[in-house]
């Protein structure tokens, strides 16, 4: 579950997915003629009551919640786990960048905004973007080109470890979060700046460093997808990387166990990068001409992935037709011999 303090909300949402544990249940039963609005308000009354008492920062709370479902419930619960279908019970999440209406944004200490810093209520919030940083010509006397190629492998980072951690980075999962950061995006926590020669070479070591070697073209598509979602809008760009400030930062303040993977140096460097990053997406924010060269050639690895999808397909599809014509070559003699007897 979620890390997070354990308020009526919490308890709102626990509540939310017992329900949907019940609904799944009933769905997959075939149903309960059908319900109502009625039977719903109740069946909601009846868990609150179920999970009244409950405190969710205790270390007992699961095995107290466990304690309160009934043996067929508790059955049904290891099977939906035994067939990988737990996430039927987990609330669906959609990407902040993924958005269906006119993203808006929020600039901290920007009081004079009157946008609504979320999205629709089913799409998470635009991450707010900190109003942090030091103009570029005070932190380095040159920027290298190279630094734009950075910050796409760093979105790309960005968008694998949301994936993986279904949009929820802090609390318990901070360790793994930065994990997964540093992990496709290696430049961050390290002691060397390495340069990469262009942004396909930066994307590309980023989809190797996350170590399916076997990863199909098709989901490298998908996060290629949203890292050009993400560089749609250059506010977008300067969420994601404030995002990540944050979540560093965060993590510098607050106790959290470390690992040989995820250093508390490691996590300072990634810091100061992250801080440097920021200040250069900041000041091209508002020039998209520099967004838009990237977005080109983002999409064209993607175009490069899709076809080789299309071609290992093709390849596949050839395979089976080839066996399936051996195959009748093969049985066509026996055919004839059986004939012959």
């Amino acid at each position: 579950m979620r890390a997070r303090k354990a308020d009526d909300a919490t308890k709102l949402e626990m509540q939310r997915m017992v329900q949907r544990y019940n609904d799944y249940s009933a769905d997959d039963q075939g149903g309960l003629d059908g319900g109502s609005d009625t039977d719903e308000e109740e069946g909601e009354a009846e868990l609150a009551e179920r999970l009244n008492g409950i405190d969710l920062e205790d270390e007992t709370a699961s095995a107290a919640i466990w304690s309160r479902l009934t043996e067929s419930e508790r059955d049904e619960f290891l099977r939906l786990i035994d067939h990988n279908e737990v996430n039927a019970l987990l609330e669906p999440w959609i990407p902040w960048w993924i958005a269906e209406s006119e993203p808006k944004v929020v600039e901290v200490g920007d009081s004079s905004s009157q946008i609504e810093p979320k999205l629709q209520a089913k799409h998470g919030s635009v991450p707010k973007i900190l109003q942090i940083g030091t103009p570029v010509q005070q932190l380095a006397k040159k920027v290298h080109p190279s630094v734009l190629f950075q910050i796409a492998q760093a979105s790309l980072a960005y968008v694998y470890m949301m994936r993986h951690l279904n949009g929820d980075p802090r609390g318990s999962n901070s360790t793994t979060a930065c994990h997964d950061i540093f992990m496709v995006s290696p430049l961050l926590p390290s002691k060397v700046a390495d340069i990469y020669e262009n942004v396909h070479e930066a994307l590309i070591v980023g989809l190797l460093n996350i170590g399916h070697e076997e990863m199909r073209s098709q989901a490298k598509c998908a996060l290629l997808d949203d890292v050009l979602a993400i560089y749609s809008r250059p506010e977008f760009v300067a969420a994601m990387i404030s995002d990540l400030y944050g979540l560093v930062s965060d993590f510098l303040s607050t106790e959290h166990p470390y690992s040989k993977d995820v250093k508390r140096s490691m996590i300072q460097r990634a810091e100061k990068r992250l801080y440097f990053l920021h200040s250069i997406v900041l000041q091209l924010q508002h020039e998209t001409e520099s967004w838009q060269c990237m977005v080109a050639d983002i999409a064209m690895l993607r175009r490069r992935y899709e076809s080789e999808g299309q071609a290992v397909a093709a390849a596949a599809a050839a395979d089976v037709t080839a066996k399936n014509s051996t195959g009748k070559a093969h049985k066509s003699p026996s055919a004839s011999r059986i004939t012959e007897l």
